[in-house]
């Protein structure tokens, strides 16, 4: 079930606009609408001595960052944020929502938020810590199981003070279009979830995989598609390139080092072949997809020979770019209802951390949105929650064929997974008690948000509210 949210760019005159589409020149509704943007990139890399998401950090493996574009058409303004943590969690995903509105001049909801869902990195969620002084049995302090309040303030401080900096300066960049590209990657994402003719998960293959046995199953289901979105100036060169592909991003992890893992090394890469264009680096429905398959070690060997090999998939598609008619920024969202299992919520009954926070304040966390950005001929679709199954990222593209269609997940930590319904009869990791919150009937829940927001594209295939090429 779901529910449509107040949205500042999607007024009920939009709505009759739409339904008289048919009979009026989308030339004379929609003019070229030009752009001007503003990048930013701030390095967010923990201290050493921190603690991270599932060890402490005792020595950087390389840096990691929050960055990308602020976007404006004239009348609506958003903002693009690819964050190099595991998650953004909680309360603190909605106040770093706020704080990056306010400085980059637009409502919170127009902050797309998402993780890279980086696993030696920070999980941004003080609200998730022990009590103060808190020791396990041993009489040792217990590690955060969020995040070092101090490092929270500071990095987000750091971030609002940039974009806030840009803005004043005026430091916006005219862009002329927005053009994109698609092209297929092999030797990355393979689906993680092992299921025999039994129709039973009997395997997890990870992102750490050194067992030929399960390396050789076959890729199975992903979307083998990177997708970006370039930001191109009056001169013709390519001020920002937002790239999406579907995987769970690691080849190593729990090494007690900060790192920015396959995804840092390929956008390192790309700055580098490109020097001119600032690359930024989403994830999209991840959660049952991983590495592993290609991953030739569990030491972090593999991150220079996956990352080499994205990076090159990444200034691939910057040699691929399409022409995509113009048009003024609209958004579409959906408020989806959340069925969550009351014994699955907080099964050991523990009385601090994620799942005690969850428990305590579940009442907030009952809808998730989620959002189309659309503008011209390019459409991207904004997840609100954490860690769906590829499932739903191919639904969406599939309900939509003609259209180009980027996916970013992994927004709001908080929600844990979101597996489709057959996943809970065949078993596997994300439907355990450890990994999910949820009931099978999260699947109809979740497509029908994203029927939703894509209702206009479905209903006039091929349409995107611009001037058709």
């Amino acid at each position: 079930m779901t529910t449509r949210r107040p949205c500042r760019c999607l007024r009920a005159a939009a709505l009759v606009l739409f339904s008289t589409l048919a009979a009026v020149s989308s030339a004379a509704l929609f003019a070229e609408a030009p752009y001007k943007a503003i990048r930013f990139k701030v390095d967010v890399t923990p201290a050493v001595g921190l603690d991270m998401a599932y060890c402490p950090n005792n020595k950087v493996d390389s840096p990691i960052y929050v960055g990308g574009v602020v976007l404006d058409d004239g009348a609506t303004r958003v903002v693009w944020c690819s964050c190099d943590y595991i998650y953004i969690c909680g309360e603190t995903y909605e106040d770093w929502q706020k704080k990056i509105a306010e400085a980059a001049g637009c409502p919170p909801e127009n902050v797309f938020l998402h993780s890279v869902h980086l696993h030696d990195s920070m999980r941004v969620a003080p609200e998730f810590n022990p009590p103060a002084g808190a020791v396990d049995d041993d009489g040792k302090p217990i590690p955060l199981e969020g995040s070092d309040p101090e490092y929270v303030a500071k990095s987000i401080g750091d971030i609002t003070a940039e974009i806030a900096r840009l803005v004043a300066d005026d430091a916006w960049v005219p862009i002329a279009e927005l053009k994109t590209a698609e092209t297929r990657v092999g030797g990355l994402a393979a689906n993680r979830r092992l299921v025999d003719e039994s129709g039973k998960c009997v395997e997890m293959r990870f992102s750490m995989v050194t067992d030929p046995a399960l390396q050789a199953w076959p890729t199975g289901l992903i979307d083998p598609m990177l997708r970006t979105v370039a930001l191109v100036k009056e001169d013709g060169g390519i001020y920002a390139a937002l790239h999406f592909y579907a995987t769970h991003p690691q080849s190593a992890y729990r090494r007690s080092m900060v790192s920015g893992d396959v995804p840092g090394w390929a956008v390192r890469y790309a700055c580098e072949k490109t020097p001119d264009t600032l690359h930024f680096y989403f994830n999209g429905c991840g959660a049952n997809i991983s590495l592993g398959k290609y991953n030739p070690s569990a030491d972090g060997e593999a991150i220079a020979v996956l990352g080499t090999r994205l990076g090159e998939y990444l200034v691939k598609n910057l040699s691929l770019l399409e022409d995509r008619a113009s048009g003024p920024i609209r958004l579409y969202r959906a408020v989806v209802s959340i069925p969550y299992d009351p014994e699955r919520v907080n099964p050991e009954h523990k009385t601090w951390g994620t799942r005690a926070y969850f428990e305590k304040t579940i009442d907030h966390w009952r809808t998730a949105p989620i959002t189309r950005f659309n503008a011209g001929e390019v459409n991207i679709l904004s997840f609100g929650l954490s860690e769906l199954g590829i499932e739903y990222q191919l639904y969406a593209q599939e309900l939509v064929p003609e259209n180009f269609l980027a996916v970013a997940g992994y927004g709001n930590g908080i929600y844990r997974y979101m597996p489709v319904a057959k996943a809970f009869e065949e078993g596997g990791y994300e439907c355990s008690l450890y990994a999910g919150m949820v009931t099978p009937e999260i699947e109809p829940a979740l497509k029908a948000g994203i029927r939703e927001v894509l209702a206009e594209l479905i209903a006039h295939p091929g349409w995107v509210g611009a001037p058709q090429k």
